[in-house]
């Protein structure tokens, strides 16, 4: 009896405590395990779904000025290369140069016409905001936000270097038009010859020409503030922009780049063809950098400078879908960054980088007086005095 007692109380001690706490230990640990197995599982996994495109691979257009399109487009394949994936698309941005009266054209017509004009543009970036006026005017509900610039070049006039000697590097933007009157050299001790004979390209790429304009505008009125509509249509204004666009001599294509190589070949200052012409100081920049000595003066007129500011004029509609959109901005906001900026401020351009070194005709001297941007509506009065009517 006393065995059979002994083996009772021997097999109760072990059946319970023991057994408990054994089966817990197997139970936690196995929970552990399992727990860092799922960890390492999702870990592996992971990248694998994160480098996965699920809706596949998307084009991102973006059309721009042709003078900023070829570094831009550098920056596209350094953003292309870093395999960006937005909303589960693998993005691509392809830049391409476009005329921006052709593209306003195509954006303010009922249907985008694709054969005429390429794949409809995410985003636009022309030279200048008298496009994005023009658009904005015409047609608002086509842009996405407000255009905001990316880089910037401030007009100069481009002129033949012996008169800005005698001083018309003194000249105002209030002045021009009377600088298209006969004898108008008069003043600088150049009265036999003639007039200032200021060229005013109207064809593709001339932004500067209507800037000039909206500089002889302000200055006309004059106003600290943007140029309002009722300014722009005043007859003082008109009057000034009618004269300046009465008779302007023509060399050549018509082109900027014309006038500036008649200005830098002339041989005789006293009979000149044109003896000065509006251009942006970067596509001047590219003109004359290889230039030894400076066979034209960049002269910055006295009053608020007007600047060709490249707006990043983002699209909205159908056409640009929500991948898109977010693709777009993530593009612009890498563009900005120094390493890519850096691509377009040493090609002349002026922004958050670092400009090329001085030549012996642009001196990339300090803008201290910006011209206000006018109000849209009076971008596009001022616009349709100076280009032809089909051209707005």
């Amino acid at each position: 009896m006393a065995k059979h007692n002994s083996g009772e109380r021997s097999r109760h001690y072990v059946s319970r405590p023991l057994v408990a706490f054994a089966l817990a230990l197997i139970l936690v640990a196995g929970i552990v395990t399992a727990w860092r197995q799922l960890g390492d599982q999702i870990d592996d996994e992971q990248p694998v779904a994160a480098s996965e495109c699920l809706d596949g691979p998307a084009k991102v257009s973006v059309l721009a000025d042709p003078a900023i399109a070829p570094g831009l487009q550098k920056i596209a394949e350094s953003f292309d290369a870093t395999k960006p994936i937005v909303r589960d698309h693998c993005i691509t941005v392809e830049v391409r140069p476009a005329d921006a009266r052709a593209t306003l054209e195509g954006l303010t017509a009922k249907d985008w016409d694709a054969q005429t004009y390429g794949e409809f543009p995410a985003a636009w970036i022309p030279e200048s905001s008298i496009w994005s006026a023009a658009l904005q005017t015409a047609k608002p509900d086509a842009l996405q936000g407000q255009p905001e610039s990316l880089v910037s070049s401030p007009i100069r006039l481009a002129m033949e270097p012996e008169i800005a000697k005698a001083g018309a590097d003194q000249i105002a933007w209030a002045e021009l038009p009377d600088q298209t009157k006969a004898r108008s050299l008069a003043q600088y001790g150049r009265a036999s010859w003639g007039s200032m004979r200021i060229a005013m390209p109207t064809g593709p790429q001339s932004d500067a020409t209507a800037l000039g304009a909206q500089a002889v505008a302000a200055a006309t009125v004059p106003t600290q503030q943007s140029l309002t509509l009722a300014q722009a249509q005043s007859p003082p204004v008109v009057g000034a922009l009618d004269q300046l666009m009465s008779a302007p001599p023509k060399v050549g294509d018509g082109s900027i780049d014309a006038a500036v190589r008649s200005i830098a070949d002339t041989t005789d200052p006293a009979d000149a063809p044109v003896r000065a012409v509006s251009v942006t100081e970067q596509h001047l920049y590219v003109l004359t950098k290889d230039d030894q000595t400076a066979r034209v003066a960049a002269v910055a007129p006295k009053g608020p400078t007007p600047v060709a500011d490249y707006p990043v004029v983002k699209l909205a509609g159908p056409l640009v879908p929500a991948h898109v959109s977010d693709a777009i901005s993530q593009f612009i906001t890498f563009a900005r960054k120094p390493p890519q900026m850096e691509i377009l401020t040493r090609a002349g351009f002026r922004g958050s980088g670092p400009l090329p070194a001085p030549t012996a005709t642009i001196g990339f001297g300090e803008v201290t007086d910006q011209m206000p941007l006018p109000e849209p509506a009076a971008s596009v009065a001022v616009s349709k005095i100076v280009y032809p009517a089909a051209a707005l």
